[in-house]
């Protein structure tokens, strides 16, 4: 068993978060802009580099409170096409206050069509959540959104439990019950996965947590999504995309967590067959 740190813990940003929480808990609506935990991850992650207004790029969707602290839907949708001239190439979904910060880093193409992503994260505390997205042209926007939810990252691992029988199971489920050839098809993609949080009430210390760490989703031998994701995304982790399929072809999904396990999931899609979920 091997694991591999991952820049997407960003500990020294860890030690910032967790001495916050002892001085804020806002229960009103704060300025984004002021906020005393993004600089330092923003310094971190993107140096000095100018972040724009994402309103006409993309934009976050959250519930502003939450009854779950550890399954919260989010959706980020693209506010462009994916076209040569210009398209939507990452997008770095960040959680400020949770003691991993970076939720994702996603990744896309133009056989993405238009962007949309929709996945579940575990809340810490109260927190802004900020979509910062990378278009082809070197430029950064971004869009965030105020959540109310709380204990979501310390909540305890038992109950996450997955069968080892199940353990990296995973399923298409498409949108719609079948799909045009040169259109956007939307699937989500359900891995069967505890996603441990390292913070968990009963987390044994002595072993390294156990949770999804990339995701690599491909059509027709062409790339469409990937991600490089942490404990911050809920168990059992949902993704949730759209493709465009230029004719008949295999997709194909490779999941990796903290332990080096690999799972694979694959699909013949064409034109006109009935697809699962729709």
């Amino acid at each position: 068993m091997r694991f591999r740190s991952s820049s997407l813990l960003l500990f020294s940003v860890c030690m910032v978060v967790f001495a916050g929480l002892v001085f804020a808990n806002e229960k009103a609506e704060p300025d984004p802009a002021k906020s005393t935990y993004w600089e330092p991850i923003r310094k971190i992650m993107f140096g000095d580099r100018e972040i724009l207004d994402g309103t006409d790029v993309l934009r976050v969707y959250l519930p502003l409170r939450a009854d779950d602290a550890s399954t919260v839907p989010v959706t980020v949708k693209a506010q462009i096409d994916q076209k040569p001239e210009r398209y939507l190439k990452t997008v770095y979904l960040i959680v400020e206050r949770n003691p991993s910060p970076t939720a994702g880093v996603f990744r896309f193409t133009l056989d993405s069509g238009r962007v949309q992503l929709e996945t579940r994260l575990r809340f810490e505390d109260f927190s802004h959540v900020r979509a910062v997205g990378e278009t082809s042209d070197g430029k950064l926007y971004m869009s965030s959104r105020w959540v109310k939810a709380a204990g979501g990252c310390s909540a305890p691992n038992a109950r996450n439990y997955v069968p080892p029988a199940l353990m990296g199971k995973m399923k298409f489920k498409f949108e719609d019950e079948t799909i045009k050839y040169d259109e956007p098809a939307l699937v989500q993609l359900m891995i069967r996965h505890p996603n441990e949080s390292a913070l968990a009430g009963d987390f044994d210390p002595s072993k390294a947590a156990r949770f999804v760490r990339t995701v690599s989703v491909s059509y027709a031998g062409h790339p469409v999504m990937s991600a490089e994701v942490d404990f911050s995304i809920s168990e059992n982790p949902s993704f949730r995309f759209s493709f465009v399929p230029h004719a008949a072809g295999e997709l194909r999904a490779e999941v990796e967590d903290t332990y080096d396990n690999l799972y694979t999931q694959t699909l013949t899609v064409s034109e006109g067959q009935k697809l699962p979920g729709g």
